[in-house]
């Protein structure tokens, strides 16, 4: 074989080998791949539409009260005098939900509201995904209940952290009543395994991103500061 063929043969396997790995990356998964599981996805990719569903059902809005807020890069930008309110639908209102974000704090907040379902005042369904100082949190109560408080853990400022809460039906040993399993992870390490006995179900008011749009009392303490990625919210 003479040696210019040989080099060509080389080219050849290169070029192969290079088309295989450029093949191999291509496997990733898709956008709607990774939200087959969610109904409602915020994934702040358009500065021109900041508050999109993915699925077009549930846009959040502006509030016209409030100072506007952006999208850079691909995340909403969050300064801690505004946010997004989302107008209450059916798709909020599940007994088995999972809720992710991925967010990055730049300041802590009291009582800072990434995404929420918080009804004003007592005797409503509702739950939280907030910062309190430096901890991630998260709240849910039932009715007429009392809030269950559990924290994730603190966290580091101007780094991006990723949490997910499942609230899953289960079938308790020796209990009649309906009992449902509280999950949470926080950047992919599991945080929180509790039983509940009940839900959040009946929800009443609309939800808000970054702040609460109910303007409770402290409302000044509950805006969060920093970027949000994506949220994503979905029925089990």
């Amino acid at each position: 074989m003479k040696f210019g063929e040989i080099v060509t043969g080389i080219s050849l396997l290169l070029s192969c080998g290079m088309m295989a790995c450029s093949e191999s990356s291509s496997t990733e998964p898709s956008l709607e791949e990774i939200l087959a599981e969610y109904s409602v996805a915020y994934e702040f990719n358009d500065p021109t539409n900041v508050g999109l569903d993915f699925f077009g059902k549930n846009n959040a809005i502006q509030d016209k009260s409030m100072p506007a807020v952006v999208v850079e890069n691909g995340s909403l930008v969050l300064d801690g005098s505004s946010g997004l309110r989302i107008p209450l639908s059916a798709d909020f209102k599940n007994q088995s939900f999972v809720v992710e974000t991925r967010f990055m704090p730049t300041k802590p907040s009291k009582l800072g509201n990434i995404f929420s379902a918080d009804p004003p005042g007592g005797g409503y369904d509702g739950w939280m995904v907030r910062m309190e100082d430096s901890a991630v949190t998260f709240h849910i109560r039932g009715g007429s209940d009392d809030w269950k408080d559990f924290s994730a853990g603190t966290i580091s400022m101007n780094e991006w952290h990723v949490i997910r809460v499942k609230l899953s039906y289960t079938a308790a040993e020796n209990l009649t009543v309906e009992a449902y399993k509280l999950e949470i992870t926080l950047d992919g390490k599991n945080c929180v395994s509790e039983i509940l006995y009940n839900t959040a179900s009946n929800l009443k008011y609309d939800l808000g991103i970054g702040y609460d749009p109910h303007h409770q009392s402290q409302y000044q303490d509950r805006f969060f500061t920093g970027k949000i990625d994506y949220i994503r919210y979905g029925k089990i």
